[in-house]
């Protein structure tokens, strides 16, 4: 039995490990268009794991608590006002920080030494329509620039947000770094993500069109909300246009649409490979309980769609909102606003479910 999966990205790695775990033979394919290939746009890009996610991954023995960095709390600011209006912490880690680039290495190398994958380039993107008509059970496609992705899966909500998400990587002074900062600044949310007691990421979302322009501007923006660390050095800043993207159809046929392919949604919260990471956990299920009966993974597809579509569409439309939210309070700086986070600050029962929707998104 092989599974064809189309993109060498994070995705598609983490999916061939958990393929490979349960005896499935994988066929990983990808071309020149495979922007995840490009290992200089995702220098400083960092990514953010939920409790749930880590330990979803340390049970396929993919990622470690031990190689990431733990967060303990986290505290959300409006504007220029030095007190946050919502924090999060306990005695438990909120989530976790690992970097894009050491991630991917790392798994890219445990997985080339496996009998069971092949990884392949092709160069013609049109030569990829020659893999329909081998014997896969399942096609996996989780990159957006491939051929089968626009003949197959051309249909999504979209919303373009008009807006560069800036990333950083920032070097300064030892302080005891477990506290993530989040910034809802008049251009866009701003968030500090500490990667170790001397290194902290920035992700800075701006939707000011002059400011997006102007790359030493928005360091000094950086550098004015700053006010944790004594910096040494920012690296080169790294930028991507946001959007919002959620396919209409899941699949087609035996192909399945996957990760960034299936949906795109706003940086602020982080959520993005989360996201991915929930269906991934949800498709192994399915993909297991076929083995076990011993039907074919082709079936498993419809379940696939019923089970995730509504919860992606919903936690995307979440994410959505609170964009738009802070958006328009910054806007008009509405003082009940300020009122209301005050109330919500305080009633644990409140802040305990936004936590659990950050950690495992909603359950249907």
């Amino acid at each position: 039995m092989t599974i064809c999966l189309i993109g060498k990205n994070l995705t598609t790695l983490v999916l061939s490990k958990i393929l490979i775990n349960k005896g499935i033979n994988v066929d990983l394919y990808y071309s020149n268009n495979n922007i995840s290939v490009k290992r200089s746009n995702t220098i400083s890009r960092t990514i953010g794991l939920s409790n749930d996610s880590i330990e979803f991954l340390e049970s396929h023995n993919i990622l470690l608590k031990k190689n990431c960095w733990s967060i303990k709390n986290i505290n959300l600011y409006k504007g220029e006002n030095s007190k946050s209006f919502l924090n999060f912490g306990s005695k438990k880690n909120s989530f976790f920080m690992v970097s894009y680039n050491n991630f991917f290495k790392s798994l890219e190398t445990a997985i080339k030494k496996k009998k069971l994958i092949k990884i392949k380039k092709k160069n013609d993107q049109k030569s990829f329509l020659n893999l329909l008509k081998k014997n896969y059970e399942i096609i996996i496609i989780s990159d957006t620039n491939n051929f089968l992705f626009k003949k197959y899966f051309s249909k999504h909500i979209k919303k373009d947000y008009n807006s560069m998400a800036f990333t950083a990587m920032i070097n300064h002074d030892y302080v005891k770094n477990n506290t993530a900062e989040q910034y809802f600044t008049g251009v866009g949310p701003l968030a500090f993500l500490p990667m170790s007691n001397t290194k902290t990421s920035i992700v800075f979302s701006v939707f000011n069109r002059d400011l997006i322009k102007d790359n030493a501007k928005i360091v000094k923006l950086i550098k004015h909300y700053n006010r944790l660390y004594n910096i040494k050095k920012i690296s080169e800043l790294q930028k991507f246009p946001i959007n919002l993207s959620l396919s209409r159809n899941y699949f087609y046929r035996n192909i399945l649409s996957f990760g960034d392919a299936l949906h795109k949604i706003h940086p602020l919260a982080g959520q993005g490979f989360n996201m991915t990471l929930r269906d991934t956990k949800i498709l192994s299920k399915l993909i297991q309980k076929n083995l076990d009966l011993g039907i074919n993974l082709d079936t498993i597809l419809d379940k696939f769609e019923i089970n995730r579509k509504n919860s992606n569409f919903i936690f995307a439309m979440g994410v959505d909102f609170v964009h738009e939210f802070f958006k328009f309070n910054n806007k008009y700086n509405m003082k009940s606003i300020d009122n209301l986070f005050k109330l919500m600050n305080k009633n644990l029962y409140i802040k305990k479910k936004i936590e659990n929707f950050a950690n495992k998104g909603l359950i249907i």
